[in-house]
């Protein structure tokens, strides 16, 4: 591995607390020892994550994830706007509303037994999506249980039906997919091949000697429910997952929850994890003594990390150039535009400039200039920008967005408003992520 894992990251904490300039001070040299560059937030519905807490994490190249769990129906579209509104404006780009709507304990006890779940789903959970499509956000789909009390792969394959026939095929191209990817004590090829390799699986039965969605490939299996439904595909984000460790204290043999957690973490950097996925959030990085998943922190305390720690941290410093801190940059944001021009970007400079005009960056057509910003967009594919300028940026300590992908126009028929022209354009319909 000779470039950095920039999908290797870290579910926080298991609460809405800990934001505060010491708790960043201190876990921010953690995270970068580790090499991480996706830090999942358990949120609050009611406030915000502090703003400075947020562009902390930005100023280190660490895109944050938003999680609120709430009940589904316990939060309204209306509600969260100022909420989602600041997150934007911050410069977030993902905030995960609800979670794990296919149990029952995730709904009101009162709705969960009412006939068509699906559909009072979306109900909920529509004009959360369509909201934050509106602001600049990307539309997220909350994770689901795998199994779940109700199946998993058929409640996302209604789910994406019901977006389907109430016309919602402009949100569908913005949509990223929030999943859990858990081992389950399984190995780490467990259901790799999805459903055209384990046919025989069904929800609520595996039949002996088959396989299914209940391991690390579980990506493979939405995907292909992604593709049946939509005939394209989604990016998907992994907000939390990984092997647990066990409770039992095991001081002989290998350590599965070292083991098979470092197998990911070199995954992530292979063409075994396809573009789609766009990171791996591994559950989870601290909790307080007082919390019932406190054995699962990789770090009890920010002294005493477990076996696994030690290990990616060396992972890293031995495949990872790691950039320098973007301070001392004389500017904030550059777009990058390809050095030579072409019909396609003729055609949509109008469109072009609505997003410069909105952001306000300093645009121009030099890697060399760029390289004196914090913050570099890209527009264009890997052919129009070469793969080693966006790594030569990164190198150089800028934080890098590419907007555009191999087998599609970064533009639609139409000129994308500010909030269209998001973070879901850089996939292709072939599922190709330049991230």
């Amino acid at each position: 591995m000779s470039s950095p894992n920039s999908r290797l990251g870290f579910y926080y904490s298991p609460d809405d607390q800990h934001y505060t300039q010491l708790d960043l001070d201190t876990w921010l040299p953690v995270l970068g020892g580790l090499g991480a560059r996706w830090l999942t937030l358990q949120a609050s519905p009611e406030r915000a994550i502090p703003e400075s807490f947020i562009r902390g994490l930005l100023d280190s190249q660490i895109e944050p994830i938003i999680h609120i769990p709430c009940t589904v129906g316990s939060v309204s579209a209306t509600s969260l706007t100022p909420l989602l509104s600041s997150y934007a404006r911050w410069g977030v780009h993902y905030v995960v509303v609800h979670d794990r709507p296919n149990i029952r304990c995730n709904w009101e006890a009162s709705d969960w037994g009412k006939t068509g779940l699906i559909e009072r789903f979306i109900d909920y959970v529509l004009p959360i999506l369509e909201t934050q499509q509106s602001i600049g956000l990307q539309p997220v789909l909350p994770p689901l249980e795998p199994g779940g009390d109700y199946w998993d792969t058929a409640f996302l394959e209604s789910v994406l039906e019901s977006l389907i026939r109430r016309g919602k095929q402009d949100l569908l191209q913005e949509l990223t997919l929030a999943i859990y990817v858990w081992t389950y004590g399984k190995p780490i090829d467990w259901g790799a091949g999805g459903f055209e390799r384990w046919s025989e699986a069904r929800p609520y039965h595996t039949p002996p000697g088959c396989q299914d969605q209940l391991g690390f490939h579980i990506y493979e299996w939405y995907s292909e429910i992604v593709e049946k439904t939509l005939h394209s595909s989604l990016p998907m984000l992994i907000i939390a997952g990984g092997e647990l460790p066990s409770l039992e204290a095991v001081n002989l043999g290998p350590d599965p929850h070292t083991e098979q957690n470092l197998t990911i973490a070199r995954a992530l950097t292979s063409d075994e994890v396809p573009n789609i996925v766009l990171n791996f959030a591994f559950y989870h990085l601290t909790s307080t003594p007082d919390q019932s998943d406190h054995h699962s922190a990789w770090y009890p305390s920010v002294d005493q990390p477990l076996p696994v720690a030690a290990a990616i941290n060396q992972l890293a410093n031995l495949t990872i150039k790691k950039p320098p801190v973007s301070v001392g940059k004389p500017l904030q944001h550059y777009v990058l535009l390809p050095p030579q021009s072409s019909p396609d970007y003729n055609q949509n400079w109008s469109a072009i400039g609505q997003f410069v005009l909105a952001v306000q960056p300093v645009i121009g057509f030099s890697p060399q200039e760029a390289r004196l910003a914090k913050r570099v967009t890209l527009f264009g594919d890997e052919q129009a920008i070469p793969k080693i300028v966006e790594d030569e940026l990164r190198d150089a300590g800028c934080y890098v967005k590419r907007y555009g992908a191999v087998g599609r126009e970064f533009f639609t028929n139409k000129s994308p408003t500010v909030a269209t022209a998001s973070p879901a354009s850089y996939f292709s319909t072939q599922g190709k992520s330049n991230e």
